[in-house]
């Protein structure tokens, strides 16, 4: 909020469960980045979200969506991963694929000293092809892949599967 007066910009911060949230035909842009889509159990309540974003466009206004895709994670999956922080904290990772490679369980552990807190949560990994079904079935009019935020190729090497859709 500070950065936001600062720079003289209004910003409308709403705090809201994302499958209540609509505000018809208010947005031009809806920008979801960092895989923060698909963490509710039941699958319905994504595309509820989705609905709810396609209500909330104007016409011909965009949804940017960044995630994980299911593609790339069947390539690259690790069961364990860690990282020494900048701090010297280190990060333990550990995953877990469930739910007919529907879902992700994932428990990391951070730890400073000889004190360690354990966060676990999970979340749903969709591939290009059932995250664009989802969008055009909520009413999206064209939805275009790609392989990062930088518009690189959504193929083989692509670390990301971002999603541009168009009401």
């Amino acid at each position: 909020m500070a950065h936001a007066r600062a720079e003289n910009v209004h910003v409308d911060w709403i705090r809201e469960d994302m499958r209540r949230f609509v505000r018809p035909e208010a947005f031009d842009l809806v920008i979801s980045m960092f895989t923060s889509f698909g963490y509710f159990d039941d699958r319905r309540d994504d595309v509820t979200v989705l609905q709810n974003i396609h209500q909330n466009l104007r016409v011909g206004g965009a949804l940017v969506m960044d995630i994980m895709s299911k593609e790339w994670l069947a390539k690259n999956f690790l069961p364990t991963t860690s990282d020494e922080l900048d701090d010297g904290r280190l990060l333990l990772r550990r995953h877990e694929i469930f739910d007919d490679w529907s879902r992700v369980r994932n428990r990391w552990t951070l730890i400073e000293g000889d004190k360690a807190k354990t966060f676990s949560f999970q979340h749903a990994v969709y591939s290009g092809l059932e995250l664009k079904d989802r969008l055009l079935g909520v009413g999206f009019s064209a939805v275009q892949l790609l392989g990062g935020i930088d518009r690189r190729a959504y193929d083989l090497n692509a670390a990301r599967l971002v999603a541009v859709a168009r009401k």
